[in-house]
This record gives C-alpha cells, structure tokens and sequence, in this order.
C-alpha cells in the first residue's frame, strides 16, 4: 500500500527480533498474538519480568477483557487493550478501554498519544468484544443467519444500504468467518444463547459468493424487507444495549461505526432518520425473531441526546470544545454549529 520511499522509510525504524530480552527497555509494548488467552498470559507475564515497572503494556485483542488478560500482573495498572482496526495504518479508530485496576492517567496519557499521532480514540468498558466489535460480529452473524431466506449477494446488495460494504465481502477481505465463530462463542458464554454464532461459519471453508461493493444485485422486495429488518434489527439491538450497560458513549459508537466499521451513518444517526415509530416496528419484529436479544430500556428519542460532532471539556474553570468531525476534516455543518451554539 506504501510507495517504495515511504516503504523504506518505515523499515529503517523497524528492528525485528524473536528474542525477549530485546525488549527490556521499550518504553511500550504491543501484543498483537493469536486470540488464545493461555498464550497471551503468557506473553505478558514474560514482558513483565522484562520491561521496568512504569512501561506500558497493552494487547490488540478485539474481544478478550483486560481483567482476564492482565490481572494476574504485579503492575496491572500499567496495562490495558488498544484495539485497533484495519488496516491499522490507515483506519483512524483505537479502542481503549478503562478497566477496574488501570490506572486513571495511563488510560488519559494513551488518549493523548492517539490523538498526536492523528488517530481516533475511544475509551470503553471492559466488557466481552468492547463496543464496536460487539457491532460488527453480530451484524455479519445475523448475516449469516439470513441465509435461508437469500443468497450471500443479495444480503450485500440490500446492507449497502447503510453500509459501504456488505457484511460477507468483508468476511472475504478479512478472512473472517472464524473471528465470529470466536467472539460470539464468547458472547454466547457470558450473555445468553441468543449469541450463539451461525452454524455455517464452523463448516464453510471457501470464501463467500458474493458481488464487490457498487455492484448491486436486483433483490426480491419482500426478500429484501426481512434482510433490511434483521439487519436493522441486530445494529439497533447492540447499539441500546451498549449504551444502556455504559459500554462505549454514543458519540464515539457513531464516529466508530463510521470510521472503524464502514458504515455510511451511525446507528443513532439512522434512528434520527427513520424516525421512534419505525425503528419500534424493526425493534419489536426482530424480538419476535430472537427473543433473548437486547431492547431499548428507554425511550428512543433519549438515546439521541449527546454530541455528536463535539467533545466538551473543562480544564482550568474554562469550557473547551473539541470539534470532532475528522471524516470531514472537521469542516463546520449545520449539526457542528448547532451543537456549538448549544454548549
């Protein structure tokens, strides 16, 4: 992806070495292993006896919860999760999430260095698979789970739609389908049978029949309308829950969706749109589709109250506001301006 000269560049900085020792006075280590918990215990258990006290540690994983990863550590306040997505280089979006023994200031320190280095952080519990994994696993096992009623393209062709691409062209670019196999068993484990991952992802082996992005497929109508209700239907349903158990906030699950998953709105953006009445007829369909997943626990109007295209802070008794519209180079529109007048 890089031209030759910036590809040289990047690799002059780089020193590679299979040898633990060479660790011992990075200021910051990264794990980015296999999603194997023994392995990655492991891993940090032979950094930490390594690296000196303050040195950061954290771990890429998507879906595996800081207490579990770094409890058993002697400094475990210096370590935590920073998600980030694909291609790292490139997407803006890093997850970092607050757990119950990470120190306060390291948790603010990496929300500062992201945002030097241009990216965009967001700060979230430390629940199973974060925040917007917790969106994208389910919208492509609910894909997966759409398969009985049409093919690969035409679930792609209707969810572009909302999406840019569809979810099985991104389970072939990414090599996917044991991803959702891993982080819905996990979610299946601490929430509830409902998130059990579709049965197919454990047999296919090849990559999905489908079309690329723009291709568009003509679609049964009806066939059309239970796809684009169930897919609805399961981005709402993670989006409430979410925010009702205080897992991410909604101006970041919106930028997030945006950023880090390729959706051409936020979640909440599109409940806006659609308007309360019909995003309660997708909500109430799809509870009769799959009982056991989350509903809204209040009006849905109250889950549109935040700011988007803004942070607000107070630092020294003086308001500061942040504009944070960075998939516009934060070019002022009616919704920056309005949330500005407001504060």
């Amino acid at each position: 992806k890089l031209s030759p000269d910036v590809a040289d560049k990047v690799k002059s900085g780089i020193v590679t070495s299979t040898d633990y020792q060479a660790l011992a006075h990075c200021d910051w280590v990264l794990e980015a292993a296999t999603e194997n918990m023994d392995l990655k215990k492991r891993i940090f258990s032979d950094v930490e006896a390594l690296v000196r006290p303050d040195a950061l540690i954290t771990s890429n994983t998507s879906s595996l919860p800081a207490t579990r990863l770094f409890s058993h550590l002697q400094h475990p306040e210096r370590a935590t999760v920073t998600h980030f997505f694909a291609p790292a280089f490139k997407n803006p979006a890093v997850e970092v999430v607050e757990w119950a023994r990470s120190d306060d200031d390291v948790v603010d320190y990496l929300r500062w260095f992201f945002y030097q280095t241009g990216k965009v952080p967001m700060v979230t519990d430390d629940a199973v698979c974060f925040m917007l994994d917790r969106i994208f696993d389910n919208w492509c096992n609910e894909a997966a789970l759409l398969l009985d009623v049409a093919s690969p393209a035409e679930i792609d062709s209707v969810t572009t739609e909302f999406v840019h691409a569809g979810p099985f062209f991104v389970l072939n670019m990414a090599n996917g389908n044991p991803i959702i196999v891993e982080t819905n068993t996990l979610q299946m484990e601490e929430e509830g049978e409902h998130y059990r991952p579709a049965d197919i992802f454990n047999t296919i082996e090849e990559r999905w029949e489908t079309i690329p992005p723009g291709a568009g497929q003509e679609v049964d109508p009806g066939k059309a309308a239970i796809i684009r209700d169930r897919m609805l239907g399961i981005l709402f349903s993670q989006t409430f829950d979410i925010l009702d158990r205080n897992i991410g906030d909604a101006a970041d699950l919106d930028l997030g969706c945006v950023l880090a998953l390729g959706f051409k709105k936020g979640p909440i953006e599109l409940m806006k749109e659609l308007g309360d009445a019909e995003v309660g007829r997708i909500m109430t369909a799809f509870a009769a589709w799959k009982a056991g997943m989350p509903q809204p626990q209040k009006p849905v109007a109250a889950y549109r109250d935040y700011f988007r295209y803004v942070l607000v802070s107070e630092v020294d008794q003086s308001i500061v506001i942040t504009l944070r519209r960075p998939e516009a180079m934060n070019a002022l529109h009616d919704d920056m301006t309005d949330a500005i007048l407001r504060v």
